[in-house]
């Protein structure tokens, strides 16, 4: 079956071979291509998702970027969500989003906003960024009018995103704002919102 030979070379093929495979499954995972609904959950038991969080830790800029998209598409999945936090990639797009380039940024971005659709997650995501209860209470509307304004979003004196393109700040917008859901008071997502409409 391809979907496991893709997987063979993520594990066993060079940096070409791992890189192609990488692009190939996030081809197959999107909803976009040639729809099989039990796509995700057979690329996930194909044993995909570790090589592809390898690939986020040891590849090259390309690889992580196709690693990060096909991790995206896989956690639309609710059982790949809990899968790839388990294989450790929370914390490496996490990196990817602060330190990675414009495109690397966007796809981290977007992979992180569908593993926030898991509570377990959204904890995880928050402490690898390095956010608190009393940061979240304490300014998330500054944090949200800093992102739309300057491409750039700090929460505790660390940088999460810096010189982001547009589409990313919209996409990290998403993130921090599952991270903020039932971490503030009631009043402060309505805030958020007002926020989000206002500046993006």
């Amino acid at each position: 079956m391809e979907i496991e030979g893709l997987v063979r070379a993520l594990r066993e093929g060079d940096d070409a071979m791992k890189l192609a495979a990488a692009q190939r499954l996030g081809d197959l995972a999107s909803p976009y291509s040639v729809w099989d609904s039990n796509r995700w959950v057979l690329i996930a038991e194909a044993g995909a998702i570790p090589p592809l969080v390898e690939l986020l830790r040891e590849g090259s800029a390309t690889a992580k970027h196709m690693a990060a998209r096909a991790l995206g598409y896989l956690a639309h999945d609710n059982g790949n969500k809990v899968l790839i936090a388990e294989a450790g990639g929370i914390p490496l797009l996490v990196d990817l989003l602060r330190d990675g380039s414009a495109g690397n940024k966007e796809e981290a971005a977007w992979a992180l906003g569908n593993l926030a659709r898991n509570d377990a997650n959204a904890l995880a995501i928050a402490l690898a960024v390095g956010l608190s209860r009393r940061a979240l209470a304490s300014g998330p509307r500054e944090a949200f009018v800093e992102l739309a304004r300057c491409g750039s979003v700090t929460f505790v004196n660390r940088s999460i995103v810096r010189d982001a393109s547009v589409p990313t700040k919209r996409k990290a917008t998403l993130v921090v704002a599952a991270l903020l859901r039932d971490s503030v008071p009631d009043s402060t997502p309505r805030d958020i919102r007002a926020v989000i409409g206002s500046y993006l």
